[in-house]
């Protein structure tokens, strides 16, 4: 799909356009006379027109999708985005070819409001039923061009939205494929020819490089799975010299059936997306090296499957994690902590003084906040009210959670130095406070548990139901701040 920032002057003949509509605003002044006169119709004859992210389709020549835009004021980067992803959705089962989306910048600005646009276009056009058989149930949208309609140009946001777009849909993709077609190994070649395409270093890591570096707590995960573990490896290097200006690490379970803990049955086939935090940062990394950004960058995703086997770990196992920590597993269903410990610390090892590990990591989250904000963790305060501001400038919800001492304190082992689970009660925190353990005086860190973000079991107006790629555009926002500050 192709994109292009044009001027209403310079619009010329399209099939169907994509206008956002604010209570009590008029739409945009250089739609037709029909168009206008159309969409006053719509606005006298129906209520709830402007209901945050509504469609109304008229059928005039060229075709109107009118997407309510809520009350004025209030639009920001995440607002522009589902706009244009709800207006594009909606033209799934028709012919159109050529699309304009009219830009309404608001408060953000118009460059800001066009790079949304871009990615929400390119948001809507994944499909997650990739496995169908009949054609007509999988085929995607015949839209080839969209044109970004705005008032003044707005430099590099086609490039960066589409970049962006482009990531959180590759996210999407690797979440989405069965547990048997997205294996360790499997994760691990997707993860090769995005890096490939990017031009960013990969290396991966197997079982044996992997003990030689002490990792015991990732791969006493991996005991009871036949499918090797692979802990994947990617380097940015924008501005040249040592060290890394950040490090990104996501919890890459290609399956999670609970270990010994065994889950219920129900919902269990959900758990293939249960490395969503190694494809964000595999995913991120590979935008990251598209942009271009001038900064360095280690993006690092432990995968392995957590299953039952003879050979699996055993409530109450002890093990050492590359930190030097000792680790008492009190429930095996607590194991995405136990790969991300052993993958901050590496990230560390190799010189990343800020870490932001991303991780589909307890239902307690899920609990907390729902479907609509991810948790946010880590330490100083400084850091963590940048990464959250960064986040909802980029158009991500983050919500801050307390991490004390306190809870730290409950994380300690009886026979270890700490233990993977300590009670429901603050499950989240808990979790969190086990990965602080790995993290380094010195370190800023953030965590981002996308447990109650990363799949929606029902369809949106702006997204089909499945894998959502949360926190893929945050990483890449970061990098850019973090660039910039340079």
């Amino acid at each position: 799909m192709r994109f292009r920032a044009v001027r209403p002057s310079q619009l010329g003949k399209v099939d169907a356009i994509i206008v956002p509509l604010f209570a009590g605003v008029e739409p945009p002044a250089w739609l037709s006379r029909p168009a206008r006169a159309a969409i006053a119709r719509l606005v006298k004859e129906e209520t709830g027109v402007t209901r945050l992210y509504g469609v109304n389709t008229l059928h005039e020549e060229p075709r109107v999708v009118v997407v309510g835009g809520g009350k004025p004021g209030l639009l920001d980067a995440e607002r522009a985005r589902n706009i244009a992803s709800a207006g594009v959705r909606a033209l799934w089962r028709s012919s159109v070819r050529k699309v304009a989306i009219a830009v309404a910048a608001d408060s953000i600005g118009e460059e800001r409001a066009a790079a949304a646009a871009v990615e929400g276009a390119t948001f809507a056009m994944w499909r997650p039923e990739v496995h169908r058989t009949r054609a007509e149930e999988r085929r995607l949208p015949a839209i080839d061009q969209v044109l970004i309609v705005t008032s003044k140009a707005v430099g590099n946001a086609i490039d960066r939205g589409a970049a962006i777009g482009e990531a959180t849909n590759a996210a999407r993709r690797l979440a989405n494929e069965p547990a048997n077609r997205m294996t360790p190994t499997l994760i691990a070649e997707a993860a090769k020819e995005l890096a490939k395409e990017a031009g960013v270093r990969i290396e991966v890591l197997d079982a044996q490089r992997c003990r030689a570096l002490g990792m015991g707590s990732y791969l006493s995960v991996a005991q009871g799975s036949h499918e090797p573990p692979r802990f994947i490896v990617m380097r940015h290097r924008g501005r040249g010299g040592s060290g890394y200006d950040l490090g990104l690490v996501g919890k890459g379970i290609t399956f999670d059936s609970g270990g010994i803990s065994i889950k219920p049955a129900d919902n269990m086939h959900q758990m293939k997306a249960d490395m969503t935090g190694a494809a964000s940062v595999i995913a991120a990394l590979a935008a990251i090296g598209k942009l271009g950004l001038k900064l360095n960058v280690i993006g690092v995703a432990p995968c392995t499957e957590n299953l039952p086997g003879g050979g699996a770990t055993k409530p109450g196992d002890v093990f050492t994690a590359m930190s030097g920590k000792t680790v008492e597993v009190i429930n095996t269903d607590a194991e995405g902590r136990l790969v991300l410990v052993d993958g901050i610390t590496y990230a560390q090892r190799e010189g990343a003084k800020r870490v932001v590990d991303v991780a589909t990591l307890t239902g307690a989250i899920a609990v907390a906040l729902g479907n609509h904000f991810t948790g946010l963790f880590g330490k100083p305060d400084s850091f963590v009210e940048l990464v959250r501001e960064t986040a909802a400038a980029a158009g991500d919800r983050l919500w801050p959670m307390p991490l004390t001492d306190e809870y730290r304190d409950e994380i300690k082992g009886e026979v270890a130095d700490i233990r993977n689970s300590a009670g429901r009660e603050g499950g989240a925190i808990k979790a969190a406070a086990f990965l602080d353990s790995a993290v380094e005086d010195g370190t800023e860190w953030a965590h981002l548990d996308i447990a109650g973000t990363f799949w929606f079991d029902r369809d949106r107006s702006h997204a089909p139901k499945g894998p959502q790629g949360p926190a893929v555009r945050t990483l890449i926002a970061l990098a850019e701040r973090f660039a910039q500050d340079r």
